[in-house]
Formats: structure tokens, C-alpha cells, sequence
């Protein structure tokens, strides 16, 4: 064999400008009321299901009950960890950047080739732009 594609990843960071700050805060502020309203809706439905079921046989409605709790304390972790991520958010500097995620990128070799160094690429974004390729 004379040549191989090779796949490695390649990290996509962003740098913080008011512009993603004020976005992702939005997008957390949806997502913290969205798990709100999910819990709100398990404390009605375990309170509806104890006025229903009050006659019914115990364990049953336990178990059923201890599901709820379950995740009921799931979405109180979720909002929590939301929460953070907001107050992170409103502190982190301008201009500093985040690890946004990492994609693949494919690339061929052959013998001889010394390694590239597009192996530990980054690719920072400002404001949906790329604003430079990091080797």
C-alpha cells in the first residue's frame, strides 16, 4: 500500500463577542424554562396520580411515584447544570474562547510524506465567521 486517507478531528472553537454571549444566554434562558415547565407538569401529575390512584394498591403507586421522583431530581440536576452554564456565560471575557465542539477532517497520505501537522488543527469562529486556522 502507497497511500491511505486518514480521518483526525478538528476542534471548533469560538471566541466569546457580546453578540454569542447575548445568543447562547437566550438559548439557556429557553432551555432553563423549558425544564421548568417539565417540572411543574411532573408536580402535577404525581399530585393528580396520589388523587386518582389514593384507593389503589400501595406499591403500584409507589413505584410509580418513586419514577416520578426520579425524574423530578433528573430535571432539578439539568436546571442546576443550566444555571451554571449561565453564570459561566455572563463571566467568561470577551474575547476568550470555548471549545464548541469537534468535527472530522480526512486527509490522504503516502510513504515518504512526513506526519502533517493537520493532525491538532483548530478552527476559531467569531460571530459565525472563521477567523483562522490554527496548526
Amino acid at each position: 500500500m502507497e497511500s491511505i486517507s486518514l480521518q483526525c478531528p478538528v476542534t471548533i472553537k469560538v471566541k466569546v463577542t457580546e453578540k454569542f454571549r447575548a445568543k447562547m444566554l437566550d438559548k439557556m434562558e429557553k432551555q432553563l424554562a423549558e425544564v421548568d415547565l417539565k417540572l411543574s407538569k411532573i408536580d402535577i401529575q404525581k399530585k393528580k396520580f396520589l388523587e386518582e390512584h389514593a384507593e389503589d394498591n400501595i406499591q403500584q403507586v409507589g413505584a410509580i411515584v418513586q419514577k416520578m421522583e426520579v425524574d423530578k431530581a433528573k430535571g432539578l440536576k439539568l436546571k442546576a447544570k443550566i444555571e451554571q452554564d449561565i453564570a459561566d456565560m455572563k463571566h467568561l471575557g470577551l474575547g476568550a474562547e470555548i471549545i464548541q465542539g469537534t468535527m472530522q477532517h480526512v486527509f490522504n497520505v503516502k510513504v515518504g510524506d512526513k506526519m502533517p501537522s493537520v493532525m491538532n488543527t483548530e478552527i476559531i469562529v467569531e460571530d459565525e465567521k472563521i477567523i483562522e486556522i490554527r496548526n
